[in-house]
């Protein structure tokens, strides 16, 4: 169990990344983060310069990893409000692990669109709320299904700026209801 509060944790690992981002792009990347949090997204990314498009971050964090079968899995398990439940080409997930000692993030990270957690990530209506288990093999030989999302740390931007330049970024906002 880590030593900070998981309210702690949270601006940490937001701001480990923000770091990352910026430094890896080399200020490439503009991280902005939200006031308010109505939309579930921790952190808004532009290209310098270009305010047209926006990449929305709803950042994932744990500081445990758990060993099955022989290898590392990062495994978080997170709910959402039915209402709030958003995919969106613009709004992405970041899956990562935070040793506490290096005090940064370990490698391999995840990228992932919100409607692909959203159908792949274990979903299970629970009432008044969407429970996911995001649940990732970190071994290099693993074959599950978010291998092609895993993005090695110093290359986080490059990722970032994949999705800006593919054709991800459009369509309408839709919002999972009842």
């Amino acid at each position: 169990m880590s030593p900070i509060s998981f309210t702690q944790q949270g601006i940490v690992t937001q701001y480990a990344l923000a770091i990352a981002l910026i430094i890896t792009s080399d200020g490439r990347l503009e991280v902005a983060v939200p006031l308010t949090d109505d939309d579930r997204r921790d952190m808004e990314i532009h290209i310098r310069g270009k305010f047209a498009r926006s990449v929305a971050l709803q950042v994932k964090s744990t500081t445990h990893l758990e060993h099955r079968f022989k290898a590392y899995q990062l495994s978080m398990f997170f709910s959402v409000p039915k209402g709030k439940l958003v995919n969106h080409p613009n709004f992405w997930y970041y899956f990562g692990h935070f040793g506490m000692k290096a005090m940064a993030y370990t490698d391999p990270v995840f990228i992932v669109p919100s409607e692909e957690v959203h159908k792949h990530a274990a979903p299970h209506l629970d009432g008044e709320r969407w429970t996911f288990n995001f649940s990732a093999g970190l071994d290099p030989a693993s074959q599950d299904r978010w291998v092609p999302f895993r993005v090695q740390t110093h290359e986080i931007d490059k990722r970032v700026l994949d999705i800006f330049d593919s054709e991800q970024l459009s369509g309408a906002a839709r919002t999972l209801g009842a």
